[in-house]
Order: C-alpha cells, then structure tokens, then sequence
C-alpha cells in the first residue's frame, strides 16, 4: 500500500452535517435543538482532542446527526418513546466510541468497566447540560427529574449493550 498518498480526513465533513444541521435549528429558532447540537459539539471536539480517531468519530457523529434529525424533525413515536430510542441510540454510539479507544489500551475486564462508568459519566453530564441550557436560553425542554433518570437509564443501557457487543467482536477478533 502506497503511504505516501494524501489521505483526507472526514470528521471535519461529519462535523458540517452537524453545523448544518444547527443551523437549520437557528433558523427555526429551536432553541431545544441547538443546546444538543451545541453538547454534541463539545463531546465530539473533546473526543478528538483526546486523539479518538477519524474512523470512529465520523461514524458517531453521523449517528448523532441521525438522532437529533430523528428527535426534532421527524419523530418516528410519542416524544417519550421517541426520548428513550434517541437516548438509548446515542448510548450506544457512546459506549461503542469508548470501547473503540479503550480497547487498545486496557485489558478487557478493565476496559468494560472504564468504558461503563464513562457512559454513565457522559449521560450525567449530557443530563446537566440540558438543563443548564433549559435554564441559560428558557428553551422548550422543561426537564424533570424523573425525565432526566429515565434518559440516563436509557443512555446507560444503550451504552452497555454496545459495550457488551464490542468485547464480544473483540474476542472473535482475537481468536
């Protein structure tokens, strides 16, 4: 294989999808929308900075893309099933991204827990950033506690199945 060919890095276009899509939220003024865009952001810019490669971030972002069009512009469900799915789908990018970058890294007993206890970390934070932002832009999320347990249920959930499908294919890798 020829190394010595430019290779053009697509998180930079994932993240346009992702700007596009803020932007169409800015204009409707949706503010809702635009604080998760905005924490999806954040997460993906520290994601990066903390050398979480192309290959798995582009996949996740696009995921996550998905999600918010799904929540905000065409809700398959009742918003509490559509919350649930979206939460559930985001965990799982989440926990399948951590197991990504851990993998490497830790030995397998480790890692799944590393890459738990990050979900949940992550779910919590996601949790306060939208109330912070309900709070900062008076958006329409109105959130509650039970609300905020239950996506963090979801979240969790969605993150550890991911988690557990992602050691699964690594031991069939390894043999």
């Amino acid at each position: 294989m020829d190394d010595r060919r430019p290779r053009i890095d697509l998180f930079p276009f994932a993240l346009g999808a992702l700007a596009l899509l803020s932007l169409a939220f800015f204009s409707a003024r949706n503010g809702a929308a635009l604080v998760m865009c905005v924490l999806v952001f954040a997460g993906l810019v520290a994601a990066r900075m903390a050398n979480v490669s192309s290959r798995t971030l582009v996949p996740v972002t696009l995921g996550l893309v998905a999600i918010l069009w799904m929540v905000w512009i065409d809700p398959p469900a009742s918003s509490h099933k559509t919350s649930a799915l979206a939460h559930g789908g985001g965990g799982a990018l989440i926990g399948w991204a951590l197991s990504q970058y851990l993998r490497p890294r830790l030995a397998w007993p480790l890692w799944g827990a590393v890459a738990l206890a990050g979900v949940f970390g992550l779910t919590l934070v996601w949790e306060i950033g939208e109330v912070f932002g309900d709070r900062v832009l008076d958006t329409a999320l109105i959130p509650s506690r039970r609300d905020s347990a239950e996506d963090i249920f979801f979240g969790t959930m969605g993150g550890a199945g991911a988690v557990f499908i992602a050691s699964f294919l690594g031991r069939v890798k390894e043999r």
